[in-house]
């Protein structure tokens, strides 16, 4: 029987010449081909444009490369989701990498569970040892999907507005609690990916490594579900107290690592 999934990955690229030939080659060589891959390229000043294009040269994969100026992950990955052709989303970051069969468990999940609109793989450096589905409520707790690991439907990924553009931090999980606050997701019990420089969740380099900017961007996340009446002021509350608490938690961690 013919798969009702096909899939297209969306990799946003900017000034990642050390990284993006590792993070294709990983897409290629997946147990389960994907249907196609969307670069956007934001504006790279690298030999990111090079790289892709030889990545491709003897590639039979659907590719599709995209270049604007530099405008930001979340309208680069929007953009991508606009102008994919299949009815689910892969997203991808140009430093990372996927293991061997993250595409296939999380289509043969989604093929036989098609009432879930994400599923998701988990990230090696994430820590996570729960497994099985995501409630909204578990979610405002913890984000447990990182956004190398998801695949969640294109016609939920509009529904639910896409990227916020406006937001550079927790993009991604304000996004999340957005879709499973309507819908059923899940987190898969296989680890699918990993940072190609080995970088932990935060603390290092990146965007990651800005600790305050990721600790207002998740209490914007909380704001927003607050004024649309998704949690109410109670509960926002104290999800701003427990937020602040992971925070210093966060900073405390970090002054331990680099020791």
């Amino acid at each position: 029987m013919k798969s009702v999934i096909t899939i297209s990955v969306i990799i946003p690229c900017y000034n990642s010449e050390k990284t993006i030939g590792v993070c294709i080659k990983s897409i290629l060589s997946q147990s389960e081909s994907v249907n196609e891959i969307i670069i956007v390229d934001d504006g790279s000043t690298d030999q990111s444009l090079k790289i892709i294009k030889e990545s491709f040269k003897y590639s039979n994969v659907n590719f599709k490369l995209h270049e604007q100026k530099n405008s930001g992950p979340s309208i680069a990955r929007n953009k991508g989701v606009e102008l994919a052709s299949s009815t689910h989303i892969a997203f991808m970051d140009s430093d990372d990498q996927w293991f061997l069969d993250h595409i296939l468990i999380s289509k043969q999940f989604l093929e036989n569970n098609l009432e879930y609109k994400i599923a998701a793989t988990k990230y090696s450096s994430a820590f996570v040892s729960f497994s099985g589905e995501i409630t909204f409520k578990k979610l405002l707790l913890k984000n447990y999907f990182s956004t190398p690991c998801v695949v969640l439907d294109k016609d939920c990924f509009f529904e639910n507005g896409g990227f916020n553009e406006k937001m550079k931090y927790s993009e991604d999980y304000n996004l999340w609690l957005n879709i499973a606050f309507k819908s059923r997701v899940y987190l898969l019990d296989y680890v699918g990916a990993q940072n190609v420089d080995y970088k932990r969740p935060f603390g290092d380099t990146g965007l990651s490594s800005n600790l305050f900017a990721m600790h207002k961007g998740v209490l914007q996340c909380y704001e927003s579900l607050c004024l649309k009446g998704r949690i109410n002021f109670k509960i926002y509350f104290v999800l701003k107290c427990v937020e602040k608490l992971k925070y210093f938690r966060r900073k405390i961690l970090t002054v331990i690592y680099k020791k």
